[in-house]
């Protein structure tokens, strides 16, 4: 797997992983998705502090995991969510429910979920719905914003593939607008 903002590798080793960056090894887990899960709540430093909170939603663990690292180096406090869908078959609660306590928290939300899937076009439109005052960077590939430009549009595009710098540099870019 490759991450493609700071390109994370996950190899198998046995039933352990290891996730590298350009940032260096980041991590040897047991079950990537599940430790990020659980280590992002047990581990996050909350937002209680003075630095920009910023939502990372991605059903991916092992990419939740490098830009967790990227943006928490970088100063930032961060939260992932890993989205709609999945092997769960989870729904959002903001799309069913209207509310969402890590939304509502965050300075700026940076969307990895893509957009070809209804769901996360329905997320996207239920952030900019219920929150209208805070920044979203959405990633994807060029032709999914062209393909739906009504749901991307108002956001800061960030498109794949990403880096590490691209990526601190749109989260910066919407802070800086939104102040």
């Amino acid at each position: 797997m490759c991450l493609r903002n700071v390109n994370v590798r996950k190899r198998d080793l046995g039933k352990r992983s290891v996730h590298t960056t350009k940032l260096g090894r980041v991590g040897t887990t047991k079950l990537g998705r599940d430790f990020v899960r659980s280590w992002s709540k047990a581990q996050s430093p909350g937002f209680e502090s003075e630095r920009s909170r910023v939502l990372v939603e991605t059903p991916d663990g092992a990419e939740a995991y490098a830009y967790w690292h990227l943006l928490t180096d970088n100063g930032y406090n961060v939260e992932w969510c890993p989205g709609p869908g999945g092997s769960t078959h989870r729904s959002c609660a903001l799309v069913a429910s209207g509310s969402c306590p890590l939304v509502d928290r965050a300075d700026v939300v940076v969307s990895a979920l893509g957009l070809e899937r209804r769901s996360s076009r329905e997320v996207l439109e239920a952030i900019r719905r219920s929150r209208p005052q805070t920044p979203v960077v959405t990633q994807a590939p060029k032709p999914q914003f062209e393909r739906w430009p009504e749901v991307v549009g108002g956001t800061e595009h960030l498109r794949t593939p990403v880096t590490g710098p691209a990526l601190l540099r749109s989260v910066a870019d919407v802070i800086s607008d939104s102040e």
